[in-house]
């Protein structure tokens, strides 16, 4: 993996201006690029010979963004042109917590799909990686109170929502799960839910999300990605008049079965228990 981080670095376009404020540094998991089979099959299989997607390497955080970091990102962006929602740090009931409860250290919450592209261009920007997500003129977006036309810089490095087929390679672990028996797990890291994934009694009082990383992680050392709250990936689908955006792993309000467990709603959907986390492409090797 240092190999990689190595390769980054000499990567990195430095493209953007040096700002003010220090980039954050987040803890990475490193998924390698193959052959990986996605879908509804649980259970001790041979996922290494029946595959069906094919990914290259790839960088996931290993946990779900929190509050505190969102807002330092937020701080930053607007102060360079950006424009977010402010959101929420995670929630009790279906309300918001205070911001300064637990250090801020909840994931985020009440992020609608169009935001988590816009922070990703910030944060990409801050750690002077190219944006991914590109308005018609060739600028970064930077705004998500409104709906407008962009594309991928399928050449960018940046942060970006992982793609659904991403997100589920992750959640089970990619390669060390497959070597290790532990891809085939119903949810993040273990069949036992209660292990790794934070679904509390929906009759508990004050039932709401808790500080990230709390229980156990993963094959790859990723944390949450059953339970606490939902995460957006990229991938859509039109349904009549509106293109739908999955979010998957389950949350404190919706307790999932399994990983193939997604759901969805529109680009402006927000809900106390949906977060996000975000991936960046890993330089290709020669």
């Amino acid at each position: 993996m240092e190999v990689y981080i190595k390769s980054l670095t000499l990567f990195v376009l430095l493209t953007y201006p040096l700002q003010s404020e220090a980039a954050p540094i987040i803890p990475e998991a490193f998924i390698e690029r193959g052959d990986y089979y996605v879908g509804d099959v649980f259970g001790s299989h041979a996922y290494a010979t029946h595959t069906n997607v094919t990914l290259p390497s790839y960088f996931m955080m290993k946990t779900e963004i929190t509050y505190a970091l969102y807002q330092q990102v937020v701080n930053w962006a607007n102060n360079n042109g950006y424009h977010l929602n402010s959101g929420c740090n995670g929630a009790r009931d279906e309300e918001c917590l205070p911001p300064d409860q637990e250090n801020g250290m909840h994931p985020v919450t009440n992020i609608a799909w169009l935001d988590t592209l816009v922070f990703a261009n910030a944060l990409s920007e801050m750690h002077h990686l190219t944006p991914v997500y590109l308005m018609e003129n060739g600028h970064p977006l930077r705004d998500s109170s409104t709906k407008p036309l962009f594309h991928l810089d399928s050449k960018a490095h940046g942060y970006r929502l992982p793609t659904l087929n991403e997100w589920h390679v992750a959640a089970r672990g990619g390669r060390l799960a497959i070597k290790s028996g532990h891809y085939g797990d119903r949810h993040s890291g273990s069949d036992e839910a209660d292990k790794v994934a934070w679904f509390p009694p929906f009759d508990a009082p004050g039932v709401g999300t808790r500080t990230v990383g709390q229980l156990s992680p993963n094959a790859l050392g990723i944390f949450d990605m059953s339970g606490n709250v939902s995460e957006w990936v990229y991938d859509s689908y039109q349904l009549g008049d509106s293109i739908m955006y999955y979010f998957c792993g389950g949350s404190y309000l919706s307790h999932t079965s399994s990983l193939a467990s997604c759901d969805s709603h529109s680009a402006g959907f927000v809900m106390p228990d949906i977060g996000f986390r975000l991936v960046r492409s890993a330089p290709v090797e020669n």
